[in-house]
């Protein structure tokens, strides 16, 4: 551990322990007095003038205040600070404790600054990426997002510096393809990462399109490139590195319409799946969660969902066998294909075109009647 920068405080110290029951790094050494004033009112409670980085994110920098502290929260109880973060310390990992002087505002004073280095895990590592979507071999040029799949809960905070994006002809770099996301866009298991094309570039009529155009270049393939740099929950890098290679086509503008798909009913007494075949790729995680069936007495069926190859596809599979009567496919407004579009109304929309605006009258099921065999 070290300090600089803060007079005051020679003997503060920093230790790994228990919270409340939750992992946390415990800062010590402080008076009374410094107590009551980080957690008073005057103080303004312990994040004005705390913060804990990364070392790595401290590296060559000389004012550290624009840098957000880590995900987390400060507490004060009647002995020391406690910062409990929203995701798991990385094993290996350098975290660095910043203390500003009272009263330094945000424009003076030089913050002190403790470190302390997370102990490391000397297991081999197992996590791999395991699925990138879109999982198709062609994609819009105005495309909107990519998931990432991994086979182990990561850490958070590498995926700028993992993550690359490169022209496959040339082995070019194409910056500035990704919106910078703090928070990462992690699921609840923090097995699947979203990657967010930056929207200022796609949407028609902002400033960042009309200066820059889209991220990626219509008829140029690119590689999207994931490299061991990220870290698991234990703090061990990907056990290699993984990468997909795409073409770009042209764009697509144009909301999702469900009259044009292609339904295969199965028929009654049986419990073979409906399939539901899209006139697009659509988008893999909302395809999860946003088509439903319903039966003849219009409640919810029991069964499973599941997505065919290329999100070009959908397949039901239910509990029971099917009766004879009317079915109901009912089609969330949330669902997207690739460049954003929903069933309501167009992402990249052109604002001189009254008809790729929002639509709040078009219908959002698909009935089906199921016969018997």
């Amino acid at each position: 551990m070290t300090q600089g920068g803060l007079e005051a405080r020679p003997d503060l110290s920093l230790a790994w322990r228990q919270y409340n029951g939750k992992d946390a790094l415990q800062a010590s050494g402080w008076t009374s007095a410094e107590l009551d004033e980080l957690q008073g009112p005057d103080g303004g409670g312990p994040g004005r003038r705390l913060a804990l980085l990364t070392a790595e994110a401290l590296e060559g920098v000389t004012d550290p205040r624009p840098i957000p502290s880590i995900a987390g929260r400060f507490e004060v109880d009647a002995e020391a600070v406690w910062f409990i973060p929203r995701f798991p310390f990385v094993a290996g990992m350098a975290y660095c404790l910043l203390v500003y002087p009272s009263g330094a505002g945000e424009s003076g004073g030089s913050p002190g600054i403790w470190r302390i280095q997370r102990p490391s895990v000397d297991s081999l590592p197992d996590a791999r990426v395991v699925a990138i979507y879109p999982d198709v071999d062609e994609v819009p040029v105005n495309l909107l997002k990519f998931y990432v799949h991994f086979s182990e809960p990561m850490s958070e905070g590498r995926a700028q510096r993992a993550i690359s994006v490169c022209r496959d002809d040339t082995g070019e770099p194409i910056d500035g393809v990704f919106v910078p996301m703090d928070p990462e866009l992690w699921d609840g298991s923090r097995q699947r990462l979203t990657l967010l094309l930056d929207p200022a570039r796609i949407k028609h009529g902002l400033v960042p399109n009309m200066e820059a155009g889209y991220p990626l270049i219509e008829g140029v393939p690119f590689r999207l490139r994931l490299d061991s740099e990220f870290r698991d929950s234990k703090g061990r890098p990907l056990a290699a590195w993984a990468e997909r290679r795409y073409a770009v086509g042209p764009e697509v503008r144009e909301r999702i319409d469900p009259a044009k798909w292609r339904l295969t009913v199965p028929p009654a007494d049986s419990r073979e799946p409906l399939r539901v075949e899209f006139e697009r790729p659509l988008d893999h995680a909302l395809l999860q969660r946003c088509l439903r069936v319903c039966g003849p007495e219009g409640t919810p069926m029991a069964g499973r969902g599941a997505t065919g190859p290329g999100e070009r596809s959908w397949q039901f599979e239910p509990e029971m066998p099917w009766v004879e009567g009317v079915y109901r496919l009912l089609v969330a407004r949330q669902l997207e294909d690739l460049a954003g579009n929903s069933p309501l109304r167009v992402f990249d929309r052109d604002m001189t075109e009254p008809d790729d605006g929002p639509s709040h009258t078009d219908p959002l099921a698909v009935d089906f009647t199921c016969v018997a065999g």
